[in-house]
């Protein structure tokens, strides 16, 4: 590509010329062809997720008979291996080779999907965990199965379209993924486990071939992040932290606190996984209409205020007002996120996006991770709503460190070059 980093023997050669348009690895001619490719790519992965999204509790509180507090530390095993390995990841592909670390990212979720194919026994629900960060740790829109390819889609993704249409890419993106995880999740319920974790190994396994042909960017080995850059991963690591506490005490845990509570049947908890998939999956639309109402601070202290009053009420509900709350939590938690992910982009050097999404997301998984572990004690040996309480509690000192850091008007750090 005219224009674009050289590559030598060993990697991109240093001095190499700038990347055109204003930082985008594509010309304008090449973008839709790019972004159609990553698209695909993510919404096969996306299906793949939301079948096992929905298969494995099932698979380890039946099959397995694992209970809430063994499988909350499967989770936690998932969680932290994901910290881990998107640590590693990112960073080799922030500072060494971009597109080695994208695919060999998306790898790791087929072969967890073929594990689950194996006969159930606790050390391969175990291995699966650890490689496809099946950890639940979000919801069908925040992504949260399939390990480390998330930040480095996020980076890639980055690369492919100007700054100013970050936000409404971001969202257009999760948007169509979600939809794909929600079809997956709804499919769930309604097949055999073991056809269903077949039919996520064949998606996800497609999902990296249509990942091949996309335009990567080419980075100069041994660099080290900027001092903006570092600047701004450690906050956003900072808020990234409780944000992931907060995710790892409850999230996990309210389709087995369905099962467990109220006794709901697969098939019906299915569909009310798949409702608020697709809820949540219309809610992140209003991304850039919460930027441009105030900011990205704001957009996403209303909305996780607002989830946080909800989920501290739910365990004192009946089974119907507990439904709608389970079924609006997913919508408060994501709306603001393309938001959230384009501010961080925006405020990196487009060299550091990989690194910068990858230490965020290691560091929300990785406070989930015990956090995961204490939700399922809670659940099963103490009370309730103690997971809802802390979860909320969670939420709102997350909220006071946006405001602390960032400002209400998100002003005290200026966005970068590209």
């Amino acid at each position: 590509m005219s224009g674009s980093p050289t590559e030598g023997p060993n990697g991109p050669r240093t001095g190499a010329p700038p990347l055109p348009n204003g930082g985008s690895v594509v010309s304008p001619a090449g973008r839709p062809q790019a972004l159609a490719n990553l698209l695909l790519s993510r919404v096969l992965r996306g299906a793949g997720a939301g079948l096992i999204n929905i298969g494995f509790p099932y698979l380890a509180l039946t099959q397995v008979r694992t209970g809430a507090f063994l499988l909350g530390l499967l989770y936690a095993l998932g969680a932290i291996s994901t910290a881990a390995l998107t640590l590693v990841l990112s960073r080799y592909g922030s500072r060494t080779h971009l597109r080695h670390a994208y695919l060999l990212s998306m790898v790791l979720l087929p072969v967890a999907a073929g594990l689950l194919l194996l006969p159930p026994e606790l050390p391969v629900l175990a291995l699966a965990c650890a490689l496809g960060g099946i950890s639940a740790t979000g919801s069908l829109a925040g992504g949260g199965v399939g390990g480390p390819a998330m930040p480095l889609q996020t980076a890639v993704l980055s690369d492919l379209v100007p700054a100013s249409e970050r936000t409404v890419w971001f969202g257009r993106f999760t948007f169509v993924a979600t939809l794909a995880s929600a079809g997956g999740t709804l499919l769930g319920g309604y097949v055999g486990l073991e056809d269903l974790f077949l039919l996520a190994l064949a998606l996800s396994t497609a999902s990296i071939v249509a990942a091949i042909p996309v335009p990567v960017r080419k980075v100069e080995r041994g660099r080290v992040p900027t001092p903006q850059s570092r600047e701004t991963i450690r906050r956003f690591t900072a808020t990234g932290v409780l944000n992931g506490f907060s995710q790892g005490l409850l999230t996990p845990f309210l389709i087995p606190f369905f099962v467990i509570v109220f006794g709901v049947p697969r098939p019906e908890m299915a569909v009310l996984a798949t409702l608020a998939g697709v809820i949540g999956t219309f809610a992140v639309l209003t991304a850039p209409a919460l930027e441009r109402w105030g900011g990205f601070v704001r957009a996403v202290v209303t909305t996780r205020l607002v989830g946080a009053a909800l989920a501290v009420a739910m365990p004192f509900v009946p089974f119907l007002a507990a439904v709608a709350f389970y079924l609006a939590l997913p919508a408060l938690r994501v709306a603001a996120l393309p938001a959230q992910t384009a501010a961080l982009m925006g405020r990196v050097s487009a060299e550091d996006r990989s690194e910068g999404a990858g230490i965020n997301q290691a560091a929300r998984v990785a406070a989930a991770s015990g956090a995961t572990a204490l939700g399922g004690f809670a659940l099963e040996d103490l009370a309730v709503a103690i997971p809802f309480i802390g979860y909320g509690a969670a939420l709102a000192i997350n909220s006071y460190l946006y405001i602390r850091f960032f400002g209400w008007r998100s002003d005290r750090i200026p966005t970068a070059s590209t």
